[in-house]
């Protein structure tokens, strides 16, 4: 008795899976076929239930899939719509595709940026770090350079330009530069930049320079 009990109880359990399975992928194909907030968050909803069961692996692969589809159907509409964003939101959107390693289109906005507001410090910065990511020291050396020019104690753009003079080979330039920052330490409120990689780049400086 406790074998057949033990038997449908198991049928039971399969048969439910199974339906679980075929329903979630009813709800992505769903979302892939009309990629709307509603049929995201039915489909998300589903295997993030799932995700609770351990070693759940394939919901886990799903929401991946969902989470990546949804973030690039947003920043095609905010790419539709990027001349209409408001500075704020335009600078935010930037640094996301920056972030996302999509230097070229990040460059595109930070130069709308600097053309309509010369004078602030954080897209020329940013924009240095996209060039320094695709390896234009020049370029990033230049926009870095409009960072600092725009901000004087903008902290960690000293940072970053001493890195950038370090892959140009200007290595006293970038231990000047270096010193020149930690004056400006304190204004740097969000602690983008930690004492170890300070130390880290002043020694690999002075070794290099030793070297030279």
């Amino acid at each position: 008795m406790q074998k057949i009990l033990f038997l449908i109880i198991a049928v039971l359990i399969i048969t439910l899976l199974v339906a679980d399975e075929h329903n979630g992928n009813d709800l992505f194909m769903t979302y892939q076929q009309d990629q709307n907030f509603d049929n995201f968050q039915k489909a998300i909803e589903h295997y993030n239930s799932n995700n609770e069961i351990p070693d759940n692996n394939k919901s886990a692969l799903m929401l991946s899939y969902l989470y990546t589809m949804e973030l690039n159907r947003n920043l095609d509409i905010l790419k539709v719509n990027s001349d209409s964003l408001d500075n704020m939101t335009k600078f935010s959107y930037a640094n996301l595709l920056l972030e996302l390693g999509k230097f070229n289109e990040s460059i595109h906005i930070y130069d709308q940026l600097n053309a309509d507001f010369p004078k602030w410090s954080c897209p020329w910065r940013h924009k240095g770090e996209a060039f320094q990511n695709l390896q234009d020291y020049k370029s990033a050396e230049f926009a870095t350079m409009k960072a600092i020019e725009s901000r004087e104690d903008h902290f960690d753009a000293y940072i970053q330009l001493a890195n950038i003079q370090k892959e140009l080979g200007e290595y006293r330039t970038a231990l000047t530069t270096l010193e020149k920052g930690l004056q400006y330490k304190e204004a740097d409120h969000e602690d983008e930049v930690s004492d170890s990689e300070i130390e880290a780049l002043k020694m690999e400086l002075n070794k290099l320079l030793e070297k030279h």
